[in-house]
């Protein structure tokens, strides 16, 4: 839960730096007063909380969630921010919302699929609770991403290859696509949606970026270094079910800690990395026509 509380504040001041991303949900999610909204896999409720200011608190929102501890905390940080008036929460499954059929205008998840291993399951229990020309919207994230360091090209390629062994790891060991974004079209027009429509929301980020302050950078680096520790053990039986060996994962390990502790070790030279990274989040929805 700890990491959970951590990387919720670093997202929410890199989002901080976007405030476009407003405009995009608003448009693509045809974001209006008097809807009736589900978030399915809320966690602990940031975006249902995004849903129900963007709509200019005049919507009636529920957000559903299989893990107790996440909903509870999601009701504390909902009566924080003094938006319980029109958000509720619930305990339940994907593959089991616990709402009427028909119930809502817009049924939407952020980042549920992809830890589901029947995706198409989940969004058809989508479909049912959601009103006839009612809209289903899924954000996912997908195959585009990129790591570059312009002053290691073999390291930045090493980067590559983790990551393409630990998603196909996970995909061969638990089912789960965690780039399921490039998917969510297929799996949308399988549960009977029509109309479907998709955006992608790509973040980049640097280092030299003046728009983030130092100190969240900072923080940024102590978390990925704290993360790189606790799951170097998980991780690595994904690795090499995804085709990695030990001496690369070793190699790679090595190779992050050491430039993750050399930028917090100088300033300057956090500032002045020109490293790029950069991920895409696929945006789509589709309409219910029963």
């Amino acid at each position: 839960m700890k990491y959970l509380r951590k990387s919720r504040e670093i997202l929410r001041r890199f989002n901080e730096t976007k405030p476009w991303l407003d405009q995009l949900y608003t448009t693509f999610l045809g974001l209006r007063p008097g809807m009736t909204m589900v978030d399915v896999g809320c966690g602990t409720g940031d975006f249902t909380r995004r849903l129900a200011t963007l709509s200019k608190g005049r919507s009636e929102v529920i957000g559903i969630d299989s893990n107790a501890d996440g909903i509870a905390a999601a009701v504390a940080d909902t009566n924080h921010n003094r938006l319980s008036k029109m958000i509720s929460y619930r305990v339940g499954d994907a593959y089991k919302i616990p709402l009427d059929d028909e119930y809502a205008d817009l049924t939407c998840c952020r980042s549920l699929l992809i830890h589901l291993t029947d995706p198409l399951k989940a969004v058809k229990e989508m479909v049912r609770v959601t009103k006839n020309h009612g809209s289903v919207a899924a954000l996912e994230s997908g195959r585009m991403s990129v790591f570059f360091d312009p002053n290691d090209e073999s390291y930045s390629e090493l980067f590559d290859q983790v990551q393409d062994a630990l998603f196909d790891g996970i995909r061969k060991l638990e089912g789960k696509h965690i780039r399921i974004g490039d998917r969510l079209p297929g799996i949308f027009q399988a549960a009977g949606l029509t109309g479907i429509k998709a955006e992608i929301q790509a973040d980049g980020w640097l280092y030299t970026d003046p728009r983030r302050r130092l100190a969240d950078l900072r923080q940024q680096l102590r978390f990925d270094l704290s993360m790189l520790e606790a799951r170097s053990k998980i991780d690595r039986k994904y690795l090499i079910a995804g085709g990695m060996t030990d001496a690369r994962i070793n190699a790679y390990n090595r190779q992050t800690m050491a430039k993750t502790k050399m930028l917090l070790s100088d300033d300057k030279k956090l500032r002045n990395d020109p490293s790029l990274y950069a991920a895409s989040l696929f945006l789509v929805s589709g309409t219910k026509i029963a």
